[in-house]
């Protein structure tokens, strides 16, 4: 009996071993990939990135509940849980990381033990990576260039309101907005408008900031892209055709969410694009060598419910180049 005993006793560390890497590798054997996805917004606002993301990991051969896990964890808007978040997900052993906007990359980036991550983010990443062809470090990941579009969305909002002349730019003051700001200003002093700056902190903000912009007469506003603005799109969007005030937004999504014209790449194609570079990742290869991707096709999106609650008649130029027209 006692010999039995130090033989159940000897085996019972390996056979827990060996369940361990079952459990690790799946019922029939293969390796279970984890990805974290990190992000400062909601998840409501991430349902259609997410679905694509998904969509296009299925067809590279990765399923949920196979041989692949994703844990998800967001900040809905709050910047100081991020830190807390990353570390979450990495405690999960997470093979790479894919984050949603500049905030949750930093996040993942200062957490500093150098697993790959996968970003898809608002900004052309120079400061945060070597260059676009050859990313270095541990991050790579898809940017929608807006900080480089100002000057087109300017443009357009020019043509839709061609006697304004007064701008009011919203923006989150802890972004890094200064590129697309810069643009914003630049391109307002060629077309002869007033651009006027209303940064805000927090969304407690935007009441009193909307307020000033309709004391101030401003005639538009442009909204500068970031996961602020993304997390409060709907709200952006009321308190907008509240002031009656004829906005510019950074992606189709806050026009599907009230908001009169946007103009910018596709966040789901970002998505779609991101699981690729994941896919390369996971099959090892280094973030350092994986090229930034940028977009190749941007989308005009108006709102005509938006127009007539404005008493706006969009022009036939902006109709016939508008890749879509919300009813």
């Amino acid at each position: 009996m006692a010999r039995l005993l130090h033989v159940v006793a000897f085996l019972a560390p390996a056979a827990a071993l060996i369940c361990s890497t079952v459990a690790a590798s799946g019922q029939n054997g293969a390796k279970i990939f984890r990805i974290g996805f990190v992000a400062l917004v909601s998840p409501s606002i991430t349902e259609q990135w997410t679905k694509a993301f998904r969509d296009e990991l299925r067809k590279l051969g990765y399923e949920e509940g196979k041989n692949l896990v994703i844990e998800s964890r967001f900040a809905n808007g709050n910047r100081d849980q991020l830190k807390e978040l990353v570390t979450e997900a990495a405690g999960l052993k997470v093979d790479v990381f894919l984050t949603a906007g500049e905030p949750a990359l930093l996040a993942a980036k200062a957490y500093g033990a150098n697993i790959p991550i996968v970003t898809v983010t608002c900004d052309p990443l120079q400061k945060l990576v070597g260059s676009l062809a050859r990313p270095g470090g541990n991050a790579t990941g898809f940017t929608c260039i807006s900080s480089d579009l100002g000057s087109k969305r300017l443009g357009l909002l020019k043509s839709l309101l061609p006697k304004a002349e007064r701008i009011a730019v919203l923006y989150s003051e802890p972004d890094n907005v200064e590129p697309e700001l810069q643009e914003v200003v630049a391109q307002g002093r060629q077309l002869g408008m007033d651009v006027v700056r209303y940064p805000v902190r927090s969304p407690q903000d935007l009441d009193a900031a909307f307020k000033q912009m309709a004391e101030n007469k401003c005639d538009a506003l442009y909204i500068l892209s970031s996961s602020f603005a993304n997390q409060h799109r709907a709200k952006l969007a009321e308190l907008a055709l509240l002031h009656r005030l004829p906005a510019m937004y950074g992606f189709r999504e806050f026009a599907q969410a009230g908001g009169l014209i946007a103009y910018g790449a596709s966040l789901p194609d970002g998505f779609r694009r991101a699981a690729y570079q994941i896919n390369k990742i996971l099959k090892g290869a280094a973030p350092a060598d994986v090229p930034v991707e940028q977009p190749t096709r941007f989308e005009l999106v108006l709102n005509m419910r938006a127009a007539k609650a404005l008493n706006l008649e969009i022009p036939t130029s902006l109709l016939v180049q508008a890749d879509e027209v919300i009813e």
